[in-house]
């Protein structure tokens, strides 16, 4: 076998030389056969002429040689793709139209595998990742939580696994080494990570797991590849050597390698640093609480299996585990539970809204694919009806019929390929436009899609499938013409029956597939524009917004309250700005905290009466300077409270006091009663489409001692112009106030909104995209079949003018062609819109989805593309001139 592919590679690169050498050799015995005529007594053109007959065919004889050195089937596909790739030139408007086609659907379709594959598929870039698992809690309505510590070491105790670690993820630092100070995300990891997760390492090495966990340890690091190029710029001596963490000396043990970021999809981390530093990120005193609490859950868990031990195996173990915990704590967490999967995946937390929109984008690339399909083959379909001589005559002197479609679907599969190339290219700019979404909430979540092999693979197989998908029909439809007609150049209508041809069928195929996407990119776009539009409860134009965090540096409580005073009071010293405040959540953040309070005269029945609300802790002005109206009471006072006190939304009020005044009244929160001193309106709290959500506002002054680490606090300035421009004043007063302060998250809360709103922007540009694409697909389809109509018809239109039909019947006629098409294949896809709107009604934003300004202005929209795609070869048509018109053909 190996000798035989040998001899056909040697082939391939000496085929020139060999045919030379063929033609000679065969010459030089039809040199000598005639020779033996000539001395037999025969004249020498006699004597050629029987050497010949008896010789037989010469190129029959090379063919037939040329199977002794390669397959047949190599050599005819070789011709096959010379004679294609040449067909194809010679027609560069009919390939170019053609491989666009085919590059859209093929492109949408790649993007939405490359997701799938990054997000399913593609392992952990660590040292045997199938053996690595991650260990998650779970309750009746979620997935995808935390565990606590006595988890972790209930877990290390079963047999599936070799070992366990538990980490915490969204650790922010602030790194003052090598440059200006800044925050970085990471984790806390016992110390054992490393050797249960086994990435690469650049340089050095992971932590040592018989010590690192113990408190009192020297302080050390492990740096991401990433960080180590961005912030150390790839100093391959940075090991062994202290960076500023946090204020503290910590030594850098190890550099990760390339694309290693932590075990789970989508979440990064630019530090590792070791149990025995807790006490560093956290309360000291709180630290040996939390390791022996099981009720405080905080970890995430990773595992390393045993040999032959599967994840079904180690979730049957862990179940029974998770039945025990959840039957030793306490009544409110009886229906806790742990959950175990192959590490690498998106959190199952996350995991039902992100298949939700996954599979609506991989119905729309199907469809966008579906009509590019049916695009290329009329395209295909009419080629062929213009080629019928040429294949007739073929057929007629002995070409077989296989030998035919073998040579057309060639032509189609190379069409396939070349808008593959394209289509890769497409899906790669898909999946860079993907990674420059921003999420409104301030975690190190990343949004970036990178291609791999098996995307390449995809994309290859996909684009051979299509192009025998939509070649195999017009190639066997093309190579049963009837041959005396085809010879006689009496031209049949390929794909047309009498009444409704293929192409027909075909082109309101498109257009029903078109009307599916226009309908759904319009839903989206118009839910875009709602939300955009919906009433925040707050004036948020002008105002800019920078994040600090003074806990990071390890600062007492008065420091803190030093700090946060002065930035405020600097900030509304500087010219321009109307007025500054702070914030420890920022409205519309998807993020924040949540909770419960009892209304005063409910305390009695607590269980009963428990009202769930967003919690914010806010300096004085946080109202006027959000522009959320005060509708009773008073604002907090600057300086610390000498009461418990807090100020309420109208939704609270609603819920908790309806129809009275709430101003003097009290809530019980946190086994603390509070007066309330303050109405305001309700704004939206977390996201732009939730209904109006209870609110609690409490004085920041009382809790600048509580920990703010992960989300900092959030400096509100309010300008009387572009407050982009303020931003490096305010950054500047903050850096005179400390130096050592990391300033992030900087934006205006314009951005910040747009950000918020980025579920609807991401479905309107993804679906808009591709209602595009299939309003220029259908469009061509359908000026492509009118044309081509009007091209056969020619002589037939010549004698209806002839016999007296006036122009605008003729133009009429023609229009009436294309419109007909376009209402039948309207009219099937509205049907099928209606289907497709409301599952995808939870993604929309203030509309129905019956919305009727959609579903009545892209039908109409539809249609005058379509009114214009025909006018085109219409008026071509009504302005023909009889006379040669008669002559044609």
């Amino acid at each position: 076998m190996l000798r035989c592919w040998q001899r056909r590679l040697r082939y391939w690169l000496h085929s020139g030389e060999r045919a030379c050498l063929l033609r000679e050799e065969m010459e030089f015995h039809l040199e000598m056969k005639t020779q033996e005529f000539v001395e037999a007594g025969m004249m020498e053109p006699d004597a050629r002429d029987a050497a010949r007959r008896q010789f037989g065919n010469p190129t029959l004889q090379q063919e037939e040689s040329r199977r002794i050195w390669i397959a047949r089937w190599v050599s005819d596909l070789m011709q096959d793709t010379v004679f294609a790739a040449r067909t194809l030139r010679k027609q560069p408007g009919f390939a170019s139209v053609a491989i666009l086609s085919a590059a859209l659907g093929i492109g949408a379709c790649s993007l939405i595998f490359g997701i799938a594959n990054f997000a399913l598929f593609r392992p952990l870039p660590v040292d045997e990742a199938s053996g690595l698992a991650s260990i998650y809690g779970t309750s009746r309505r979620k997935a995808g939580l935390t565990i606590s510590y006595p988890d972790v070491e209930d877990l290390r105790r079963a047999r599936s696994f070799q070992a366990v670690t538990a980490f915490t993820q969204f650790t922010p630092a602030v790194i003052s080494s090598h440059g200006e100070p800044r925050r970085y995300w990471g984790s806390i990891v016992t110390a054992n990570y490393f050797d249960v997760v086994r990435p690469a390492f650049i340089i050095g090495r992971g932590f040592g797991s018989a010590k690192d966990d113990t408190t009192g340890q020297a302080p050390s690091v492990v740096l991401s590849h990433q960080l180590w190029q961005s912030r150390f710029g790839a100093d391959r001596g940075i090991v062994g050597r202290t960076i500023e963490l946090n204020k503290r000396k910590a030594t850098v043990l190890g550099v990760t390698g390339p694309g290693f970021s932590g075990t789970e999809l989508a979440i990064v981390s630019d530090f590792w640093v070791p149990f025995s530093m807790l006490g560093d990120f956290s309360d000291p005193g709180a630290t040996a609480e939390r390791l022996a609490k099981r009720s405080d859950h905080w970890l995430s868990a990773a595992a390393r299996l045993r040999d032959g031990t599967t994840i079904k195996d180690a979730a049957a173990e862990i179940a029974v585990i998770g039945e025990r915990i959840s039957a030793a704590s306490p009544e409110s967490k009886k229906d806790r539970g742990l959950h175990v999967e192959r590490a690498g995946q998106v959190n199952p937390g996350l995991r039902k809204m992100i298949a939700v929109f996954f599979l609506l984008l991989l119905g729309v690339a199907i469809l966008v694919l579906l009509t590019a399909c049916a695009n290329v083959a009329n395209l295909l379909l009419a080629r062929a009806s213009a080629r019928q001589k040429e294949i007739a005559t073929r057929l007629a002197i002995g070409a077989g019929r296989g030998r035919l479609v073998r040579q057309l679907l060639t032509e189609s599969v190379m069409l396939a390929l070349l808008g593959g190339i394209a289509g890769y290219g497409i899906a790669r700019l898909g999946a860079f436009g993907i990674g420059q979404f921003r999420s409104p909430l301030p975690l190190p979540v990343d949004f970036s899609v990178t291609f791999d092999y098996r995307v390449l693979l995809f994309c290859t197989a996909l684009s051979a499938l299509t192009g025998v998908v939509f070649g195999l029909v017009p190639a066997l439809r093309a190579t049963r013409p009837g041959l005396v007609g085809a010879l006689k150049d009496e031209r049949k209508r390929l794909g047309n029956s009498r009444h409704f041809g293929l192409r027909n069928l075909l082109v309101v195929a498109q257009v029903t597939i078109c009307m599916v996407l226009l309908i759904c990119s319009g839903l989206f776009l118009r839910s875009l524009h709602s939300s955009r539009a919906m009433d925040t409860g707050m004036a948020y134009r002008n105002v800019l917004m920078m994040s600090f965090d003074p806990g990071l540096n390890r600062y007492p409580a008065a420091e803190i309250r030093r700090i946060v005073e002065a930035v405020v009071e600097n900030a509304r010293s500087i010219p321009g700005v109307e007025s500054a405040s702070l914030t420890s959540n920022v409205p519309l953040g998807m993020g924040g905290t949540s909770s419960v309070f009892v209304p005063d005269d409910k305390v009695a029945d607590p269980e009963n009466n428990r009202i769930h609300a967003d919690i914010y802790s806010v300096a004085p002005r946080f109202f006027d300077t959000l522009g959320i109206p005060l509708m009773g009471g008073e604002d907090f006072r600057r300086g610390t409270p000498v009461e418990e006190v807090v100020v309420v939304n109208q939704a609270l009020v609603a819920s908790a006091f309806p129809e009275q005044n709430p101003i003097g009244r009290r809530v019980s929160y946190g086994g603390k009663m509070f007066r309330i001193i303050g109405l305001v309106a309700t704004a939206k709290s977390r996201t732009i489409g939730e209904d109006p959500k209870p609110c609690l506002y409490f004085p920041i002054a009382s809790d600048l001692a509580g920990g703010h680490a992960l989300t900092g606090l959030t400096l509100l300035v309010r300008t009387r112009g572009n407050p982009s421009g303020y931003a490096p004043l305010v950054r500047g007063r903050i850096r005179d106030i400390d130096p050592a302060l990391a300033v992030f998250d900087v934006r205006s809360m314009d951005t910040h909104l747009t950000n918020a709103l980025i579920v609807p922007r991401a479905a309107a540009f993804l679906f808009g995209l591709a209602g595009f694409m299939g309003l220029l697909i259908s469009t061509i389809g359908i000026y492509g079949v009118i044309s081509f109509g009007v091209a056969r018809q020619t002589r037939e239109i010549g004698i209806r003018m002839a016999l007296g039909a006036r122009r605008a019947q003729v133009l009429g006629m023609v229009l009436k062609q294309g419109l007909v098409l376009t209402v039948v294949g309207s009219a099937i896809g509205l049907g099928l819109a209606l289907v497709f709107a409301r599952l995808a009604a939870s993604l929309l934003y203030g509309i129905s989805p019956t919305d009727t300004l959609t579903f009545i202005g892209v039908p109409l929209l539809l249609l005058l593309t379509a009114a214009a795609a025909c006018l085109v070869p219409a008026k071509r048509a009504a302005s023909l001139d009889p006379l040669r018109a008669l002559r044609y053909e």
